[in-house]
């Protein structure tokens, strides 16, 4: 196990009661349809679980994709079953989704399972009642970042070509929590232990030294394509996020220049910093579960 992989399986485990058994979580009454460990390709990591709320009638379910965080190098599903009952409770179909990770795999390999468990989402449309015109991509921290690309690359034919992927399903929104964006600028802050340098050589296999050479160096973050299709979108960010500092006002400020629809929330307190609203019941990340929640609703209805 790596230096970064020890860190962020530890707080994953630290963080798993907090983030999945608080009381308002507990949904009493609610008859969940959960399947787990659904197979949308060969690979060991390429296993997804699904959530929903049995409705009346013929009404189609909005889909929810979402992706854990994990610095690209840990996480699993299970550490967000918590957000996937909350969002399934909403009336969506939540499809959560693990993928291949570094340093055992290495980019492009995740946004091209990723690519591949969407594939599933529409070839299971039938099945399920899936309205594929209203899919919401979500995800934090790495799985920010994997949101992004992932609604970047939808929207894109020429970065299909470049992954080996194909699909033309697209996300009408997106929530992203604490994700990185712009990958210059995350690969300049210097974090303790070399981590910038350490989670880069997990994610891709290189040194930052060898970036300039590195065969995907172009394509490697998804802020360069971010345009006018990007999806409507609500973006939270944390103001001194110690690990993405600056990432969600970069992405706020370009999604305005092209007129796409953004809301927003953020912290200012360094004492709620990267992806503080998982914590769930702090003041902040309570207001931000609020709002996220009414934005969901809203992607529900089609209000948005």
């Amino acid at each position: 196990m790596t230096l970064a992989q020890f860190l962020f399986v530890c707080v994953d485990k630290f963080c798993d009661r907090s983030q999945n058994k608080q009381k308002m979580l507990k949904f009493e009454g609610v008859d969940f349809q959960i399947e787990k460990d659904i197979a949308y390709g060969e690979g060991e990591m390429e296993k997804l679980d699904t959530y929903y709320v049995k409705k009346e009638g013929d009404e189609k379910y909005p889909v929810f994709f979402y992706i854990h965080g994990g610095g690209f190098v840990a996480g699993d599903k299970y550490y967000r079953r918590g957000l996937a009952k909350w969002v399934a409770n909403k009336g969506f179909f939540v499809v959560n989704v693990n993928h291949s990770l570094g340093p055992k795999e290495y980019f492009p390999r995740g946004v091209q399972d990723l690519v591949r468990a969407l594939n599933w989402v529409g070839a299971n449309a039938e099945k399920y009642n899936l309205d594929l015109d209203n899919m919401c991509v979500s995800g934090d921290s790495a799985g920010g970042y994997f949101a992004a690309m992932l609604a970047c690359v939808t929207a894109n034919k020429q970065l299909q070509e470049r992954f080996g992927v194909s699909t033309d399903l697209r996300f009408r929104t997106a929530s992203l929590d604490c994700g990185i964006y712009d990958i210059n600028e995350a690969l300049n802050r210097h974090l303790p232990l070399n981590l910038t340098d350490k989670v880069l050589h997990d994610f891709c296999g290189i040194h930052t030294k060898q970036l300039d050479e590195y065969e995907y160096r172009d394509v490697l973050g998804p802020f360069d394509y971010v345009d006018e299709n990007f999806p409507k979108s609500f973006v939270t960010y944390a103001e001194k996020d110690f690990l993405c500092g600056g990432q969600g006002e970069k992405l706020i400020e370009k999604l305005k220049g092209y007129g796409v629809y953004v809301e927003q929330h953020h912290s200012t307190k360094f004492g709620d910093n990267h992806c503080f609203p998982l914590s769930w019941t702090t003041k902040l990340a309570a207001e931000n579960v609020k709002l996220v929640g009414d934005f969901l609703d809203r992607v529900a209805a089609k209000e948005v």
